[in-house]
Parts: structure tokens; sequence; C-alpha cells
């Protein structure tokens, strides 16, 4: 199925208006967290990307911080990385899939596990007060448990 026929169902689903496509981007708003879909040049992935909004720009390191240590085996990510802009410095959250991979549903799933995870980063942005709490280092039982040989 090619992308554009996935985001006009998502759109039919979702009970929200189909919004056209500007330069290969639709973007959409959910609970006003705003997220952009788009694919790749060979027309083989999908990309959902949205930024994190930061209120007070006195706290955006420690948010670059918390989202750094969240993107670690993406334990705190819902399975998507955090970026950087370079064009505009905004934190960015962002996944990707085969499009070959995705039905309607799964399409549909994909969409739903980026967009919560991209608000509760959200919420911890605007909530945070600055305070964003420092996960306890990593254990070797941590990596193990992951799949990493004991040495």
């Amino acid at each position: 199925m090619e992308l554009k026929d996935l985001v006009g169902k998502f759109a039919d689903n979702a009970g929200i208006e189909r919004a056209p496509s500007v330069g290969g981007v639709w973007k959409f708003s959910a609970d006003g967290n705003v997220f952009g879909v788009t694919g790749d040049e060979s027309g083989e992935r999908v990309w959902l990307f949205g930024e994190i909004v930061i209120p007070d720009p006195g706290r955006k390191d420690a948010l670059v911080k918390a989202a750094m240590e969240a993107n670690y085996f993406h334990g705190g990510t819902g399975g998507a990385t955090f970026s950087l802009n370079p064009n505009n410095g905004a934190l960015t959250l962002f996944d990707t899939r085969r499009l070959d991979a995705l039905d309607e549903a799964a399409f549909y799933s994909f969409v739903e596990r980026f967009v919560n995870s991209l608000a509760t980063w959200n919420a911890l942005a605007g909530e945070s007060g600055g305070k964003i709490e420092e996960p306890p280092p990593a254990t070797p039982d941590e990596f193990v448990a992951r799949g990493f040989m004991s040495v």
C-alpha cells in the first residue's frame, strides 16, 4: 500500500480531516501534539516525527540530557529516537518503519504509539519545572538482560 493511502485511511479512522501533503509531509495534531508523516525518497520507509515544545529555554539542557538518557536502548522513548534538529535546534522525536511491513492496522498502531511517546515528552517538558530525575547508572545485569554477553 502506498503511504498516501495509509495516511488517508489513518485520517478517516481517526475522524480527522484529510490534509494534503506539503512537500511530501502530512502534518497532524493530536491533543496539541503536532507530528509529521513522510516517506523516504525510495518509497520504502515511513517516518514519523514531532518536536518537543520547551516552554522555558532555561530548561532545555536538562531536557536534552534526559532525552539522550531515554534513547539508551529506547528505554524511555517507546522505540523512537531523539535528535536535535540542525536547522532550528529543536529537540525532535522520530521513528521509522518499512512501508511494506505496515498494513492499515499496523500503521495506526505505529502512529498511536509514537503520539503517546510524543505526548509524554511534551508533558515532561511542560511540567518538569526544570527538575528531571536522572535514572540510576546501568548495572551489568541490565546489559545481560538486554542480550549482551557477560565477560
